[in-house]
Order: C-alpha cells, then sequence, then structure tokens
C-alpha cells in the first residue's frame, strides 16, 4: 500500500499536537499516512512549496507564523481564504497543483458548539492577526452581529475591522480594557502574551475560548470566571476536516464522530461540556 506524506509545518513547531491528532484518525481509517512535523522558517516557503509538487505529499496543517506566508503559492485558494489571505491547509493534488483551505472557521465552531454555544449576537475578539480573522469568520456563521476586538495597537487592527464589517459584522477595535460582559470570548492571542491583560480584562463570564492550549491551562483561563473551552478542543475539529480532505474519503456523521472521538481520547481531552 503506497504511504502518502503530509507534516504540520510551523515555527516553532515542537508544540504542536496535530501528529498525535493525525495519526490517531489515520491509525482509525486505515489509511497509511506519513505524518510529521516541521518546522519552517517563513522565507524558506517558496521552496517548500515547490517540493510538494514533486509527488508522495496529500497536503500539509500550516500553523503561526506561516498563514499568509503561502497563500501566494497555491494555484488555487477556497472563497474563504481568498476572503481572508490566510490559510491553514495545503491540499496537493494528483498532478502537483496545490490547493489553499482553511479549516480553522470549523474547527472554532464546532468547538463552542461542543460547549454549548451555538449563538451568540455579540462577541469579543482578543488579537487581530490571522488567527483572528478565522474568528470573524466563525462567529459570523453563529450568528454575531456586534464584534468588539481588543487590542494592543487599534490602528494595526483596521483591516481586520475592515475584514468583519465586510462580513456585515458591527465590528470596532478597542484597547485593552474589561471585558467582563462579553457572553463570547476567542483569545487568538500566542501563549503568553494574554498575560499581562489579565487586570484590565477582568474575570469575565461569558464562554472562553482560548486557542493557547500549551501550556494549559493558560493564565487566561485560570482567572476566567465563566467557562472556559481548551483551545485544543478546535485544534481537533480543524484537524478532522484536514484529515478529510488528505484521504479524499466522503465522511457520513458517524465516521466523522468516531474521527472526532478518537482525536479527543488520542490528547486524552474531555469532549463537550
Amino acid at each position: 500500500m503506497p504511504v502518502n506524506k503530509a507534516a504540520v509545518l510551523g515555527q516553532p513547531i515542537g508544540h504542536s499536537k496535530s501528529p498525535v491528532l493525525h495519526r490517531a484518525a489515520y491509525a482509525l481509517l486505515g489509511v497509511a499516512m506519513d505524518y510529521q512535523r516541521i518546522e519552517l522558517d517563513p522565507s524558506d516557503a517558496p521552496d517548500f512549496a515547490a517540493g510538494l509538487r514533486t509527488g508522495g505529499w496529500a497536503g500539509c496543517s500550516v500553523t503561526m507564523p506561516l498563514k499568509d506566508v503561502f497563500v501566494g503559492q497555491m494555484d488555487t485558494l477556497s472563497p474563504t481564504v481568498e476572503r481572508m489571505g490566510a490559510l491553514n491547509t495545503i491540499l496537493v493534488g494528483a498532478d502537483g497543483a496545490l490547493h489553499g483551505e482553511n479549516t480553522d472557521i470549523y474547527g472554532i465552531v464546532q468547538a463552542f458548539r461542543d460547549a454549548g454555544v451555538e449563538h451568540s449576537p455579540a462577541a469579543t475578539i482578543l488579537g487581530a492577526g490571522n488567527t483572528a480573522l478565522a474568528a470573524v469568520e466563525a462567529l459570523h456563521v453563529m450568528g454575531v452581529r456586534e464584534l468588539d476586538l481588543v487590542v494592543r495597537d487599534v490602528r494595526r487592527a483596521q483591516p481586520t475591522v475592515d475584514f468583519a464589517r465586510a462580513l456585515g459584522l458591527a465590528a470596532v477595535a478597542r484597547p485593552v480594557g474589561t471585558i467582563e460582559t462579553a457572553p463570547v470570548v476567542v483569545s487568538t492571542l500566542p501563549p503568553g502574551a494574554a498575560d499581562g491583560w489579565i487586570a484590565s480584562l477582568g474575570s469575565g463570564s461569558g464562554v472562553l475560548l482560548d486557542v493557547a492550549y500549551d501550556p494549559w491551562p493558560s493564565a487566561l483561563a485560570k482567572a476566567w470566571a465563566g467557562p472556559v473551552v481548551n483551545g485544543l478542543a478546535m485544534l481537533v475539529h480543524q484537524a478532522v476536516e484536514q484529515v478529510r480532505l488528505f484521504t479524499g474519503l466522503d465522511f457520513d456523521e458517524r465516521t466523522r464522530q468516531d474521527v472526532t472521538n478518537a482525536m479527543f481520547n488520542a490528547v486524552g481531552l474531555h469532549r463537550g461540556r
């Protein structure tokens, strides 16, 4: 049986749980896939993309700081990636063509759904980078109409504000301050970046999804008074979609749930409320 290659790309990448998740899924599905982690400097992205075309690759998972870097190396992009300008998934076609996708939106929506949140009229995002763009898309799917972006530099957050407004959200960026009344919060900040904000943010009562899952619990998660969703839940759900795309299998609902549960078990994470 031929073995396809896949990998998670980032810098740093040693902490990534993606290999554990993907390998659990491929074992369950009986798919021969060699999934590794590769540390990659952004300057090396063009050469790496060229190497993907030479054969043997199913695709790659992409994390910081490469989500926007690879967009220009793709032959085709999903409509979502075209809007966002950021991907987290590279699919390699049989002809070597590269396609950019973003499964983070699905991951965020499903992580909140597991926590009992399917809809919210308002939300707050901490940060305004590439992961924040995915959070905007996900919150739009969840029916959010009013959005606050809490950031260190309001001016630099303007492109993300404009992106949210283009989706029809009433979005504003504001400096770091209290978010205690926010019903839904997504922290898209890197590990440790929110630590200095905690005193200003307050201990909110809404549902917090903190995408920074290592170390866990984060300082922000420990200080939060309301329900907290581990960022690993988002990672699991976005990886389920990546597995479906890399294998080309048409998941029915039972298969999707089996794969999802196998991934949760692989990292010792309880699923749901």
